[in-house]
């Protein structure tokens, strides 16, 4: 292929492969990795995520079988306990070990670099606004009151099922924790995340009988607005509606 007539895609995929003869030489700066976790010690409120039940919905292969991308949601609310379960597969603390926090979807040299926010319209129990997992705490941190559905589905490109869902859980990546140890091959590990964790999201809204589609066609900026990110070193990578299908 002619160099000249290569874009930026294919560009960033050469400069980052792996060659043996070129591997990155050096140890890692311990000192100065950046934390796995985001705290807002100014939240409104904090809801701690429900105890979980793991024995009910569907078996895994049903869930697989039945994922599809669901776009039409009813006006029915879905429940807290239901949302908690939700988070809790997604980005949920599933083993302690060796000074790790492992999660319920692999991560790339465990770094965890995506971060959850829910723009949350109909949730049993809690108000509508915007939300922050912290992972840490096991808790839902209220950031800012009130039906953010109409900016995300303008930021989305108008796709109306943003403004329908129950709510839309928001997918952000913290670049410098994978760039830390893994420079500019980093980018390829934040996407790989969290298409684990869309697809996570998938098969427990299948297995609770929910509807989900994942996003990736939206305006960058405009839904780092929404959210309140710097869309530099923290970005808006991915979109995940979630209702009680029509």
């Amino acid at each position: 292929m002619d160099r000249k007539r290569e874009g930026i895609g294919d560009l960033y995929h050469q400069e980052t492969k792996y060659r043996i003869e070129a591997m990155p030489r050096g140890g890692l700066d311990w000192a100065h990795q950046p934390s796995p976790y985001k705290e807002f010690p100014y939240a409104l409120k904090h809801f701690p995520i429900r105890p979980l039940d793991q024995k009910g919905g569907k078996s895994l292969w049903e869930a697989i079988s039945q994922r599809r991308s669901i776009r039409e949601f009813s006006n029915q609310s879905i429940t807290f306990p239901e949302l908690s379960q939700l988070i809790w597969a997604t980005q949920g603390v599933t083993l302690k070990a060796l000074g790790f926090e492992f999660r319920a979807s692999p991560s790339a040299g465990a770094l965890y670099p995506i971060e959850t926010y829910l723009a949350v319209n109909r949730v049993e129990e809690i108000p509508p606004g915007l939300y922050h997992y912290n992972v840490k705490e096991r808790q839902l941190m209220l950031l800012k009151e009130g039906y953010l559905g109409p900016e995300l589905c303008q930021a989305g490109l108008g796709q109306e099922m943003l403004e329908e869902a129950a709510c839309v859980f928001v997918w952000t990546a913290m670049v410098d924790r994978s760039k830390w140890k893994y420079r500019e091959r980093g980018y390829r590990y934040l996407y790989m995340d969290v298409g684990h964790i869309g697809q996570t999201l998938y098969l427990a809204a299948t297995a609770l009988n929910l509807g989900c589609c994942t996003v990736g066609a939206f305006f960058d900026e405009e839904v780092d607005r929404v959210i309140g990110v710097d869309g530099k070193n923290e970005i808006s990578v991915y979109l995940g509606a979630v209702g009680r299908p029509r």
